[in-house]
């Protein structure tokens, strides 16, 4: 483990900005590497309730859950929080970064892809009671075998509540926002559904939430497709060539992306149901049922640092 003076000491590079905070990869002295979230002043709560929200975070491990690993409190009011850092960056990256020709996206990472996230969402809002209320691909990052883990769960906790709505603005400008939570201002389990389907269609798809296709969302572009029965000028050309052996596969999985993200909440499955039918389409070899616990001593203290 590192102490306070070791992070002080790292060398650090920008890895991005959100309405959270600055992101950075902080370089140890002994050469190993973490994600440190630098939160903007201003919008947390005060010190002792972070303390206590942060404390119930850290202990939160699961497999497709980015881990918090420690969190410092500096004597100016700077609020930092460790976690492990991911050489692959978030899912943004993988699916829409230059990438060169040799190295096309294939449907059984972007499905593992998909079940990994929709464990991880099971996980958060079966055992841990969690609403994570800012799903992106941006906040799905993969490790180096592709397995996705979700960050940025639990930070509204963290937050004053008008953060939280800042937040939810940028998520819908963003195109990951049930239509709902413009009037609701409150996220649910059934605004989180919403943003995995955006995400499962942003797979299929190949394109961003965030591109204006017309001057619809993605969910209404699919839908509008779908609608005029050209379904294949939905996937991504890279899937359309294997279409023949993963035809099926794909069709399902468009019908239960457009099922998350239908317009009515009480429409939208759960996600177990979400996770029990990718893993029909696709069974994966391994797979858990997204409620395992921590294993062993896994689920350890947080180790804080104030000055």
């Amino acid at each position: 483990m590192f102490t306070a003076d070791d992070l002080l000491c790292a060398t650090a590079e920008i890895m991005g900005k959100s309405t959270y905070g600055t992101v950075y990869k902080a370089t140890l002295e002994d050469g190993s590497q973490v994600a440190v979230k630098r939160l903007r002043e201003k919008i947390t709560k005060g010190q002792r309730e972070f303390e206590a929200e942060v404390n119930v975070l850290g202990k939160i491990r699961h497999p497709n859950l980015l881990a918090l690993r420690a969190y410092y409190l500096g004597p100016k009011g700077e609020k930092l929080l460790v976690f492990d850092y991911m050489p692959k960056g978030s899912l943004t990256t993988f699916l829409h970064g230059k990438k060169g020709p040799e190295t096309p996206i294939d449907w059984p990472t972007r499905m593992k892809i998909a079940q990994g996230m929709t464990r991880g969402l099971l996980y958060l809002h079966n055992n841990e009671n969690i609403i994570h209320g800012n799903l992106t691909s941006s906040n799905v990052l993969l490790d180096e075998r592709n397995e996705s883990k979700i960050a940025d769960y639990g930070l509204s906790r963290l937050m004053t509540a008008a953060a939280n709505t800042n937040v939810i603005a940028t998520a819908g400008a963003l195109g990951y926002r049930a239509p709902e939570l413009s009037k609701l201002k409150k996220a649910n389990t059934k605004t989180d559904v919403y943003s995995l389907g955006v995400i499962i269609l942003e797979l299929l798809t190949g394109k961003s939430p965030g591109e204006a296709m017309n001057g619809v969302d993605l969910p209404q572009w699919v839908a509008s497709i779908v609608k005029e029965e050209w379904t294949n000028e939905v996937f991504d050309v890279e899937l359309m060539r294997d279409a023949t052996e993963i035809g099926d596969e794909l069709l399902n999985t468009l019908k239960l992306a457009l099922h998350c993200v239908d317009p009515t909440p009480s429409a939208r499955p759960e996600v177990q149901q979400v996770l029990q039918q990718l893993e029909e389409i696709r069974p994966v070899a391994g797979g858990g049922d997204g409620s395992s616990g921590p294993s062993g001593d896994d689920r350890a203290a947080v180790p804080s640092s104030s000055e």
